[in-house]
């Protein structure tokens, strides 16, 4: 093995460690990585499975999930019967945007528990959570908005 693959291996790995940090699964993290990483146009089926050593089952539960996300596409190349797939542009601010409106949900869930509860200190802390919660969501909305507009 050469400190080209050790290095790639490593990139891979602190790439999927980044992502399972928000939120992706393991091997789902693993197998965008490594399409991330890619120095064609993406990867087949095999070479996923060669260079994260997963089965192709991992692969294809991982596909499933990355395209029903529409982060990944599958494309198909001339005399191969394999599947390919890319990586999808422009999708990480969709990502942002989705981790964001999750802030509205919080906010309003809090909102309904404060209506529903007489507790002096159970409003205290649910109070601090939509206050929290509230000002995010308006701070996002902000920052996507200048994102948006800049990538227009």
């Amino acid at each position: 093995m050469s400190d080209g693959d050790d290095r790639r291996r490593d990139v891979v790995d602190r790439l999927s460690a980044m992502l399972e940090a928000v939120g992706f699964p393991h091997n789902i993290a693993r197998v965008y990585a490594a399409l991330t990483l890619a120095e064609g146009e993406g990867l087949s089926t095999s070479e996923i499975m060669a260079e994260l050593g997963i089965s192709k089952a991992s692969v294809s539960n991982a596909m499933q999930f990355l395209m029903s996300a529409d982060l990944v596409e599958r494309y198909r190349v001339r005399g191969s019967r394999e599947a390919y797939y890319r990586i999808l542009k422009g999708r990480w601010g969709d990502i942002l945007a989705r981790k964001f409106a999750a802030t509205s949900y919080v906010r309003k869930v809090t909102e309904e528990a404060l209506a529903s509860t007489n507790s002096d200190k159970a409003r205290e802390r649910l109070e601090e959570m939509r206050d929290v919660y509230a000002f995010f969501e308006t701070e996002f909305a902000d920052v996507m908005q200048r994102f948006n507009e800049r990538n227009r």
